[in-house]
This record gives C-alpha cells, structure tokens and sequence, in this order.
C-alpha cells in the first residue's frame, strides 16, 4: 500500500497556481475553458489571458469572467508571433508560485483538478507534476482515446511527449530551464521537457488521473500541419537524442513494450529512467503506486 504522504503537505495543502491561457479569436470554445476553471473547488491564484489581439468577442467575454471570477484575471491584449511567445509572456507575467498553461479550446478535467495538482506540487520533489488527458472528438461528440502519461522514460520521449495540457510547473523550474523556444511553431513544449529533462535533470510526479480535456482539432494535431509537425518533432529529436538512442527507441515501441519485463532487459543496455515517481489518490490521501517500478 505504501505510506501515505499527506504528512509532507501538512500545512501547506494548497499551492499558488496561475493558469495561463494563449488565446485568439476562439471566444465560443475559449468560454467552456473559463467555466472549467470558475468551476474548481481550490480557485487558481490567478487566471492570465493572453491574447493576440482577438476581434471576436474574446475581449467582451473576458471582461465578463472577470467581473464574477473570485481571483484575479488579467487580460493581456497584444500582439505575438505564436502560441509558444503567448506562453512565455504568462511565464514573465505569473505571480504565482506554479503554472499551468490551458489552451483556449481544452478544458480542466473535473472541478478537483487545481486541489489534486496542487497537493502534489507542495511535495519536495515536485518540479512538475503530471497526469492524463481525454481526447474529445467534438465532430462526433464523443471521447475518441485517453491519453495516459503512466510510461515515461527517455526513450519514451523520443517518439511521444507528455501532453502539454497535462503538465503543472513550479514557477522557478523555468529559471532554471529557460524559457520555450519561440523559433518552433509546434513542438517547442517537447523541446522543454527535453531540455529539462535530459540537461537539467528536473524530477517529476506523474499523477494517476485525468487532468484535462483535451479537443481534437488544435494546431499540433491539425491534419494540416501533420507534416511540419513531423519535421519539428524529428529536429528536436535529433537535438537530444544519438542515432542509437533513436534505434533503441524504435526497438523499445516495436518490440521491448510488449514483452514482460522487456523495458527492465532493455534498460540494462541503454539507460531509461528519468526522475519520475507515480502517486495515486485513494481516500483523499496521497500513496505511491506499488506497481510503478516496472514502469520504466
């Protein structure tokens, strides 16, 4: 079962979370995200809207959530050159002390999703703090998949990234980081996680739930920019990543994953484990998942 770890929040159940949405002229899914938000049971710090110059009705409606929403909103008007600038200026704009970037068309799983994030963020360990998300497919009105972020290892990484929808930062983890790189039009949150990851050692806590929803249809899943998402993923990867890390990789996907133990025979050949641990909520309570050292 493991000990439980509400003794190391004792006192300081609740972090400082700053939401920050980049946004433009998306006002009819942009107020779904705002409701998921107002909705929570632990308010954010702070709800920052960066937008780039929307004229949609973005601004009205923006206006209006601020007039009933029982924490500070701040709508940053002006222009920006992509959605990765939009983030950075919520980064350099945030007083909290962590961050959650929630895109104008997805929303926040539940209304115990601040509560949950935050008491894993006042753990030690806690750089970032991660879970999963729902893929909606709002043309058939369904969930389409559930996007699990359990298996997380570097070489996991070379191929898949966490969804960036399912990620809670400590504030001061980008002082030590950097900022995202503006010059990557898609996959410059995965370029992020990398750097963190694999030059700056950050660690991490994947938590075992549903985090946000994340709508099909965006400009990372879009079947137009599939290809120069591609091309994006492949530079960054060969940024971090040798040639035979990259073979080791596919040999992992295609093969070492669906053996029993295969990621555990492959690790002993090309190193796998990042500093993640997994938790699981049971009871209000905060317990580490005893299944979690197979998951390299």
């Amino acid at each position: 079962m493991g000990k439980p770890l509400n003794s190391l929040v004792a006192g300081r159940s609740v972090m400082k979370i700053s939401i920050v949405t980049p946004t433009w002229n998306r006002a009819e899914r942009l107020r779904s995200s705002l409701e998921s938000v107002a909705s929570q049971q632990t308010p954010p710090w702070e709800h920052i809207i960066v937008d780039n110059l929307s004229t949609d009705g973005t601004e009205e409606l923006v206006a209006k959530y601020a007039r009933t929403a029982p924490y500070p909103v701040r709508h940053l008007r002006e222009a920006d050159s992509g959605i990765y600038q939009a983030m950075n200026k919520g980064i350099a704009q945030a007083t909290g002390e962590a961050l959650h970037f929630l895109n104008d068309d997805d929303m926040l799983f539940g209304p115990d999703v601040l509560t949950s994030m935050s008491r894993c963020l006042t753990l030690p360990d806690a750089d970032i703090v991660f879970g999963d998300v729902v893929l909606l497919d709002e043309g058939q009105r369904r969930v389409q998949s559930y996007r699990r972020h359990r298996q997380v290892n570097r070489l996991t990484l070379v191929e898949r990234t966490i969804t960036q929808q399912a990620i809670f930062y400590r504030r001061d983890i980008f002082d030590r980081c950097g900022m995202f790189a503006p010059q990557l039009r898609i996959a410059a949150d995965h370029e992020w996680l990398l750097r963190a990851f694999l030059r700056h050692g950050i660690r991490g806590i994947y938590l075992k739930r549903p985090v946000a929803v994340f709508r099909i249809g965006g400009v990372s899943n879009d079947a137009a920019s599939e290809t120069a998402h591609r091309r994006e993923r492949e530079e960054v990867t060969r940024k971090y990543f040798s040639p035979r890390e990259i073979k080791a990789a596919q040999l992992f996907r295609r093969v070492a994953r669906k053996v029993p133990f295969g990621a555990a025979i492959l690790n002993l050949f090309v190193p796998l484990r990042l500093n993640v641990r997994t938790l699981r909520e049971k009871n209000g309570a905060l317990l580490p998942d005893p299944l979690a050292w197979i998951d390299l």
